[in-house]
């Protein structure tokens, strides 16, 4: 009677290099090992490793799994159809070898235990068991076209094995599910021999398989099989660096120990053959192929960010930056008050005064990788106060400002300024003391000031201000006007829309407030003119100079001419005047202040 069960292991755990489109495969690795129950009757136990990560959805376990009979001469005789239960599992954890690796998250791999009976009698030769499955993860580095290589796992029942009643060896332990990239590793990869054989460990070429085609034959396909190609020089003395440096994985051939560093970052396929010897004879080889991941693990470091000084608060919240930890212990006052703790990862803390403190964090507490990270922190009293005036230099056209600093300190000196002037598309920058700004648009400018003393301590101080314009207004620089003639206007083509006006001197002036009052003075007089915009930040001062001239008196030489005689007109002279004199007939120039008239 054959009786059948499984045992199945879940095992998610990380691989960040792998690609989201590898998701077309999932065979990782298998064995097969046999145990003699007597009379002819052998347990046979198939272990298959699937990727539930990347592999694809509809690649479950065989159910039922194949496993084919096989002659010596590679002749067909019948299969053994195992049913899958799928009731049973539990979570397989990688040993990294040390707490201080950290996996990465995201491989997934299900390990199923197919276990069956069977009547082998002795025959010549003895038998061959099989089971081949399609396909290996496509990600695979190490071997040529992985889609298309499949995998074989079979050992043979040879005739002294038979005669023997013999057991094949177990492997004592899973195999690895991740290495350590640039990590030595040791892995414990011996196994157990219930007849107490002589067991030699090698590394050997895993065996091809089913393919694309025929992913699941039922029952497999005939020995011998070939092994994997290997992908450049890549081969069974060098399977996780290809020659490329590091250490080369290699098996102690006495204890079974798996070391090697690898430095290449990627999925590899393995191979471990066990030589069994009894009496010096070799009586069965047994075989484990399986997929080895190659990642970054990172190790634990502990670090966080705080205000080295702080001088407006005693609250400090510390922003933990550590990596691959999860487990924090934080000391506030190291090494004064050690009962100033906390767990959280982000924690806040008050101190109690001024002064300077060491924190100390310590990622992962307790356990042997763990990290610690120290930081001072002084703490000051708030004696730094940022300020500062602005006055405007020139507003016509555009708009020019003097910044000048007023900042205090009265525990130390101020020792640098940040100035950051913004108005519309003007963002202006200056590490001055006391800067000029000229803007260029007009609007609301916002000027913030950052000031360091030497002892740390920083404040920052905002301010708006408006930004308006005076055009240059159209003035005459001087006007001319008769004594006791009508007066002028002293602006009849300037005026800014918001802005007040002061005329000073305000004799003369019919209103000294006006943009364009009219003047009439007495005698020549200068008037100056003081005009501010609405937000009375931009102030333009201007000046015009009224110019009273004397009404002009003609004085001719005779007052009666006789026919074809002549005589010179003469008017009060003055450069600044202009003459015209009417009729223009019989006059030698009408445009000068003394022409010759000949009537």
């Amino acid at each position: 009677m054959k009786q059948a069960f499984r045992y199945t292991v879940l095992a998610a755990t990380a691989l960040a290099l792998l690609a989201p489109q590898a998701r077309a495969t999932h065979i990782v690795g298998g064995e097969m090992t046999y145990t003699c129950l007597g009379n002819n009757h052998y347990q046979i136990t198939l272990t298959i490793f699937r990727d539930c990560f990347y592999g694809s959805p509809g690649a479950w376990f065989d159910d039922p799994a194949s496993i084919g009979v096989f002659d010596a001469d590679n002749n067909y005789m019948f299969q053994i159809l195992v049913p899958l239960d799928p009731m049973l599992n539990d979570t397989l954890d990688p040993d990294l070898g040390s707490e201080c690796f950290v996996v990465p998250p995201d491989v997934c791999v299900h390990t199923t235990t197919y276990t069956t009976t069977a009547l082998l009698p002795f025959q010549p030769g003895g038998y061959q068991l099989v089971y081949q499955r399609c396909c290996r993860n496509q990600t695979i580095v190490n071997i040529v076209e992985p889609l298309d290589v499949g995998a074989t796992y079979s050992i043979n029942l040879t005739e002294e094995a038979l005669l023997a009643c013999n057991s094949s060896p177990k492997f004592n332990n899973w195999p690895p599910l991740y290495l350590c990239v640039n990590q030595p590793f040791q892995i414990d990869q011996s196994a157990s021999d219930a007849d107490g054989d002589s067991l030699v460990y090698s590394l050997c070429n895993p065996l091809m398989g089913a393919d694309p085609f025929e992913p699941m034959p039922q029952p497999p396909n005939n020995p011998p099989f070939d092994t994997v190609p290997w992908f450049g020089t890549y081969d069974a003395s060098d399977m996780l660096n290809g020659g490329a440096g590091g250490v080369a994985m290699t098996i102690n051939p006495q204890t079974g120990l798996l070391t090697g560093t690898p430095i290449i970052i990627g999925q590899f396929v393995i191979g471990i053959c066990i030589k069994e010897y009894r009496n010096g004879q070799l009586i069965s080889v047994s075989r484990r192929d399986y997929q080895v991941n190659v990642g970054d693990c990172g190790n634990i470091t502990a670090s966080f960010f705080a205000p080295e000084k702080l001088c407006d608060t005693y609250t400090v919240a510390f922003n933990n930056q550590s990596v691959n930890a999860s487990n924090y212990l934080w000391y506030f006052d190291y090494p004064g008050n050690l009962s100033a703790t906390s767990t959280l990862e982000y924690p806040v803390y008050t101190y109690p005064d001024t002064g300077i403190y060491t924190i100390m964090l310590v990622a992962e507490p307790g356990v042997p990788c763990t990290d610690t990270f120290l930081q001072d922190i002084h703490i000051f009293p708030n004696s730094l106060f940022a300020n500062f005036e602005v006055d405007q230099v020139d507003c016509a056209d555009s708009l020019t400002v003097q910044v000048t600093d007023s900042s205090l300190d009265t525990a130390a000196m101020v020792a640098s300024w940040e100035w950051l002037l913004v108005n519309a598309s003007d963002t202006l920058h200056s590490a001055e003391p006391d800067p000029a700004f000229v803007l260029t648009q007009q609007g609301t400018a916002t000027l913030t000031l950052t000031v360091t003393s030497t002892n740390g301590c920083s404040q920052t101080l905002e301010e708006t201000f408006p930004v308006h314009f005076i055009e240059d207004p159209i003035f005459e620089d001087s006007i001319s006007i008769c004594a006791n003639g009508a007066g002028v206007q002293l602006n009849p083509d300037g005026s800014f829309p918001g802005a007040t006006y002061l005329w000073q001197p305000s004799d003369g002036l019919d209103n000294p407030n006006s943009p364009n009052p009219t003047a009439t003075p007495d005698s020549t007089i200068t008037y100056s003119v003081v005009i501010t915009d609405s937000g009375e930040f931009c102030v333009v001062e201007k000046e015009v100079t009224v110019i009273v001239s004397p009404f002009a008196t003609v004085t001719p030489e005779v007052d009666t001419l006789l026919e074809g005689e002549s005589v010179q007109l003469t008017a009060t002279y003055d450069p600044g005047y202009t003459y015209h004199w009417e009729p223009a007939a019989g006059l030698s120039d009408p445009g000068i202040h003394n022409p010759v008239a000949t009537p």
